[in-house]
């Protein structure tokens, strides 16, 4: 009589108990198929393109409660006026509600080939420059920050405006922690400067 029970049986009887343990436990706490396959999302945006807003065209542009475009939007940047275009659903973020205010706005994207896959709007406070939150790090030449985006700084950053600002940025960091805001500049594609809105140099 021939064998049924045998050890390539039995190990696949094992896989099958054990795939099913695994199911069992994942779903226990209630977790449902969409949210397992929710697509990843990243620690610390990279941000590859930051530009200045000069033109936007795409009427009922808004981004969504759960942080998406709501509708498609081109928009013209300088300084060569290159045309990028943000496609209904990209996940992003704005500071610019208003089209009108765009071309006070800097976007900030990260992009897969020439499309955006994630953007910010972010208004600028003068023609070059747009404020960005604390600098946590400074590490392999990008300026690591609180909301989680890395992006190059310049080989001196400017903390004359704040009262402390250190003899280096790393004493800058330890006396002032996270109670700054630091500064991007555009003409400089970098960091260039941080300031200190509770405590402002004299």
């Amino acid at each position: 009589m021939r064998q049924v029970l045998t050890w390539r049986f039995l190990a696949a009887i094992g896989a099958l108990v054990a795939a099913a343990l695994l199911v069992n436990a994942v779903f226990a706490n209630g977790s449902t198929v969409a949210e397992l396959t929710t697509p990843f999302q990243p620690t610390e945006r990279r941000p590859h393109l930051v530009a200045q807003v000069r033109a936007a065209d795409g009427p009922g542009f808004a981004v969504s409660e759960v942080g998406q475009a709501t509708t498609d939007l081109a928009l013209t940047l300088g300084p060569d006026d290159r045309v990028v275009r943000i496609f209904t659903g990209t996940p992003g973020e704005s500071g610019c509600p208003e089209l009108a205010a765009a071309v006070r706005c800097a976007l900030v994207a990260e992009l897969l080939g020439d499309s955006i896959t994630w953007f910010s709007l972010v208004p600028m406070v003068d023609d070059f420059r747009f404020e960005l939150p604390a600098i946590v790090d400074l590490d392999g030449g990008l300026a690591h920050l609180t909301n989680g985006w890395a992006l190059p700084y310049a080989r001196v950053i400017d903390r004359s405006r704040c009262r402390n600002p250190g003899a280096s940025f790393s004493e800058f960091l330890r006396t002032v922690g996270e109670d700054h805001r630091s500064l991007y500049d555009l003409r400089d594609g970098a960091i260039t400067a941080v300031f200190c809105p509770n405590d402002p140099a004299e």
